[in-house]
C-alpha cells in the first residue's frame, strides 16, 4: 500500500502555506496527497451537527483546497476528504496509514500559541508517523536541511530522516551539535581548563552521528556544525535560513508519549521554517 502525505486544511489563509508545502512534498516523494477537512468540535462526545448543508459546505471547501494543491504541484494525485471528527482526532487517526502528516500554525503571538491548545502540538504528540509543522510565515530559505545531533536514538533517527529528505529534494544537509560545560558547582576557571576536553568529546559525538551517510547518500553534501550553545538556541539560529528543520521526539508510550521533548517543543513553537518531527 502506498502511504500518502496527509494535510489538514480549514479554508483559511493560515493553512495555505501548509497545503502548498504538503503538495510539493508529496510530488517530490511520488505519493498521493490526502487533503483533509475535519469539521467536528474538539470536545469529547460532541460532534458537529451534520446535515446536508454542512456536508455540502464542507465538500465545497475541501474541493477548493484540493484544487489549490493541484495548482501548486501539477500532476499530483490529490484526494479530498471530509471527516466528521475534530481536526486533532482526524489527523491523528489518519497518521496510522500515512507516511507524513502536515499541519499549519496560526499567526498568533508566542504566548497565544503556548496556551492555545494548538492543533500542531496535539497532532505531533499523538501521531504514529512523522509530522511536519509549517509556519504561517516562513523566512527566506536556502537550499539546506538542518538537523540536530545529540547522540540519542531519537537524534539518530532524525538525522537519517533529514538525510533522506535532503537527498530526495537535492538539498544539502547541515548537522548541528550544541555542547555545554557540565552543570556542576565548581570553579569556573577550572571548568575553562577542560573546555578542550568537552569540545573534543562533542566533536567525536558529532562525527559518529553522521557516520555512514556518505555511503548511503553519495551525492549528499553534509556539513557539520559544532557550537557551544544551548541546544534550542543553536537549532533556531541554524534554521533562520533553512528549507527544513528536523528534530527527534521522545520514543515513549502511554501518557508520557503525549509529551514532547523540551527541545522539540521549543522548536515547534519558535521555528522560522517548516519543522519535521520524527520519532525514534
Amino acid at each position: 500500500m502506498i502511504r500518502p502525505v496527509v494535510v489538514g486544511v480549514e479554508g483559511t489563509a493560515s493553512s495555505t502555506p501548509a497545503l502548498v508545502w504538503a503538495a510539493r512534498t508529496a510530488r517530490t516523494r511520488g505519493v498521493p496527497l490526502h487533503v483533509v477537512h475535519a469539521v467536528g468540535l474538539p470536545v469529547v462526545g460532541l460532534e458537529t451537527f451534520w446535515d446536508d448543508e454542512v456536508e455540502r459546505a464542507a465538500k465545497e471547501l475541501v474541493e477548493q483546497e484540493a484544487e489549490r494543491a493541484r495548482e501548486a504541484a501539477p500532476g499530483l494525485d490529490v484526494v479530498p476528504v471530509v471527516d466528521q471528527q475534530s481536526p486533532g482526532r482526524a489527523l491523528t487517526q489518519r497518521s496510522n496509514d500515512a507516511q507524513l502528516v502536515v499541519v499549519g500554525t496560526h499567526p498568533l503571538t508566542v504566548t497565544q500559541r503556548l496556551f492555545s491548545g494548538s492543533l500542531a502540538y496535539q497532532v505531533v504528540a499523538g501521531a504514529h508517523c512523522p509530522v511536519a509543522v509549517v509556519p504561517h510565515l516562513a523566512s527566506e530559505a536556502t537550499d539546506r536541511v538542518v538537523v540536530g545531533a545529540d547522540g540519542s536514538a531519537d537524534s539518530l533517527a532524525a538525522i537519517r530522516a533529514a538525510a533522506a529528505e535532503a537527498d530526495r529534494a537535492g538539498l544539502s544537509l547541515h548537522v548541528v551539535h550544541a555542547w555545554q560545560q557540565p552543570s556542576v558547582y565548581v570553579d569556573v576557571a577550572l571548568l575553562a581548563d577542560y573546555d578542550h576536553v568537552f569540545e573534543d568529546a562533542a566533536r567525536v559525538l558529532l562525527g559518529e552521528s553522521v557516520a555512514g551517510l556518505g555511503e548511503d547518500y553519495p551525492d549528499l553534501v553534509v556539513t557539520q556544525d559544532l557550537v557551544q550553545e544551548q541546544p534550542t538556541t543553536a537549532l533556531l539560529d541554524a534554521a533562520q535560513d533553512a528549507r527544513l528543520l528536523v528534530v527527534g521526539s521522545r520514543g515513549l508510550h502511554g501518557v508520557a508519549r503525549m509529551l514532547l521533548g523540551s527541545v522539540s517543543h521549543a522548536v515547534v513553537l519558535h521555528a522560522p521554517c517548516p519543522v519535521l518531527v520524527v520519532r525514534g
